[in-house]
């Protein structure tokens, strides 16, 4: 079956038109895709994909010679998959190469947030999505644990062979039509224990039938009395919400099965390489799964080339054929990308930026983003702005949504019966009242000023940070004493907007 469970290719045999290539040539082009993106994974599908990896590394991982990976690398830099690393002959992800992550999850990446963001909030527990690129299954999204003692999923982890998600992913071969009710689908949950670890998994689908991914929940052994049977609901939960937003896109419609795969549209981009053709063509797979006759006329690249390409592209692992549509599409395994490199450029490059801002407006300076449901701080900058007084460190501290000078912007992005559903019961109704009427703030004016519920006379300016799938994933903040802003609040707003924006840009 096709997604992260098998490698499964479609193959055509298209005859040789006059002036193409020779078979020779051809053999050395889709063996430089296959290598190239085998490269782009190497250092894509790690937990910190924005740290630096030698070319050596990269080379002894494909079997070439270190030369022959520098210059495949350097190709790649010029291309903006990879980017130079700091150190000479490093290299790191590239903003083409998370760009094209983003774009490929946009479609689920809320469906995604909430269906594991809602289980992990039921269970307690760390909630995770898995999915395959190539030989390999990785962690592609997580939300974790509020336990201090918990069981971790970082982004662009490996999955072991024989762990519950693993054997989730070679048994999806159950049809659609046999998982109708929540009875039928528990068939397909899956646990191992793994020392102190228990996992439960169960796999996504899609429409037709195909493997997507596999959804998981983790805990420690000694809360698995209650939590075995809360993770196994949590599971079933999540896979249909993502499930059947999967069917709601295909209800909107599909790319139509290619009568002759071989006669396509003329070639445009008879001149550009290889690899320069191949991202053209994941860029347009990456916006919406295609055959290969609707590539071929929204690349310009002659319908034989693509079949070649596409070909490559399956071998080297980023894409997958959806035969029951006629379609090829990217693996959710690339989905991975952009979210393991959020964090890591927010917290390192992102500083700068913070730093400049709260200097230039003479405030506080920080950046939060969503753990769980609730507001976290991963950039402060304190400096020394009002005269002496000091700012409490917020760095590497969570704090409740309600009550968050952030928490209407993190949460932005939520439905209110999604949201209520989150925060249940906690909050006064008055309390989720006042935070979704600043959420529809924030929403209409991209920037919210509040003055502090709990601190008497400190302002805050707050404005949402999006990442390369355009999610909001933080919320850059400005914040002062109200005094010390006077009548140039909206200067402080449109500062806060400014730096939002450069760090939404540095996310891709």
């Amino acid at each position: 079956m096709p997604g992260c469970y098998s490698a499964r290719h479609v193959q055509f045999v298209v005859p040789r038109i006059a002036g193409s290539p020779s078979a020779e040539e051809v053999d050395a082009m889709t063996a430089r895709v296959e290598a190239g993106l085998r490269a782009v994974r190497i250092v894509a599908e790690r937990t910190d994909p924005t740290a630096p990896i030698g070319s050596g590394a990269i080379a002894r991982s494909l079997g070439v010679s270190p030369s022959s990976a520098s210059r495949l690398c350097a190709e790649l830099v010029g291309l903006r998959l990879l980017e130079e690393g700091g150190a000479y002959g490093s290299f790191r992800l590239g903003p083409a190469a998370v760009r094209l992550s983003g774009r490929s999850a946009a479609p689920v990446a809320h469906a995604v947030r909430y269906a594991l963001t809602i289980a992990a909030q039921y269970t307690g527990e760390t909630a995770c999505l898995a999915a395959r690129s190539g030989e390999h299954m990785h962690i592609v999204a997580t939300v974790g644990s509020e336990w201090t003692l918990h069981a971790p999923a970082d982004l662009g982890e490996r999955i072991t062979e024989g762990s519950a998600i693993a054997r989730a992913g070679r048994t999806a071969d159950v049809s659609r039509g046999e998982t109708t009710d929540a009875s039928d689908s528990t068939g397909r949950i899956v646990e191992s224990t793994a020392g102190k670890c228990i996992e439960v998994a169960t796999a996504v689908l899609g429409p037709d039938g195909e493997g997507i991914a596999v959804v998981a929940i983790r805990l420690p052994v000694n809360r698995s009395r209650g939590g075995v049977p809360r993770a196994r609901r949590a599971v079933e939960a999540a896979r249909r919400r993502i499930e059947a937003v999967l069917a709601d896109a295909s209800a909107a419609g599909g790319p139509a099965a290619d009568p002759d795969p071989g006669s396509g549209t003329s070639d445009s981009a008879e001149r550009t390489t290889a690899l320069e053709a191949t991202v053209r063509v994941l860029q347009h797979l990456a916006a919406t799964p295609d055959s290969v006759t609707g590539v071929a006329r929204g690349t310009g690249i002659r319908a034989d080339r693509v079949v070649r390409l596409l070909d490559s592209c399956a071998r080297a692992g980023v894409v997958e054929s959806w035969a029951g549509r006629g379609a090829w599409a990217l693996t959710w395994g690339v989905h991975g990308w952009h979210r393991a490199a959020t964090g890591p450029t927010l917290t390192t490059r992102g500083r700068q930026y913070v730093a400049r801002a709260a200097a230039d407006t003479g405030t506080y300076g920080f950046i939060t983003i969503l753990r769980g449901i609730r507001s976290f701080t991963v950039v402060e900058e304190l400096g020394d702005p009002d005269g002496g007084l000091v700012m409490m460190p917020w760095l590497g501290r969570p704090h409740p949504i309600i009550g968050s000078d952030g928490g209407p912007t993190l949460v932005m992005d939520f439905a209110p019966d999604d949201l209520a559903r989150l925060l249940g019961k906690r909050h006064a109704r008055h309390e989720f009242d006042a935070l979704l009427s600043r959420m529809e703030t924030v929403a209409r004016d991209g920037v919210i000023s509040i003055e502090s519920i709990e601190e008497a006379g400190l302002l805050s300016v707050s404005a949402p940070i999006r990442d390369a799938s355009g999610l909001v994933v933080g919320a850059a903040c400005l914040t002062c004493g109200a005094d010390a802003v006077g009548p140039d609040r909206r200067g402080l707003e449109e500062a806060t907007l400014r730096l939002a924006a450069d760090l939404s840009r540095l996310l891709g």
